[in-house]
């Protein structure tokens, strides 16, 4: 899974639209996203055109936006970080579990 800091989404999303960013314009921003970029390859330099968005850098940012957060099973109980009785809530029924029971060999 992709991570963008606060700082590369920014960065990423002035490369999203395909531009070219020359040195004396990419001095203007924040190196530290810059470089790490640069270091993950999502950003490329090419002379006489300046720096772009690569194949990687767009994947990255595309991911941001397509990550689906739904859950696999709904079913399951809240984390437990969530204390729903401090809420004055009542605590969840726990999921009844199923048991197979084990063959004996013969």
């Amino acid at each position: 899974m992709t991570r963008l800091s606060n700082r590369q989404y920014p960065m990423l999303e002035i490369f999203s639209g395909g531009s070219y960013l020359k040195i004396e314009d990419a001095q203007l921003y924040d190196q530290r996203p810059f470089r790490s970029m640069l270091i993950r390859k999502w950003i490329s330099y090419d002379p006489g055109k300046g720096f772009h968005i690569t194949d990687a850098g767009r994947a990255a940012y595309n991911e941001f936006f397509n990550t689906d957060i739904g859950r696999k099973n709904p079913a399951l109980p809240l984390t437990a970080y969530f204390d729903p009785t401090a809420y004055g809530l009542r605590l969840p029924k726990k999921a009844k579990v199923h048991v197979l029971k084990r063959k004996q060999a013969a």
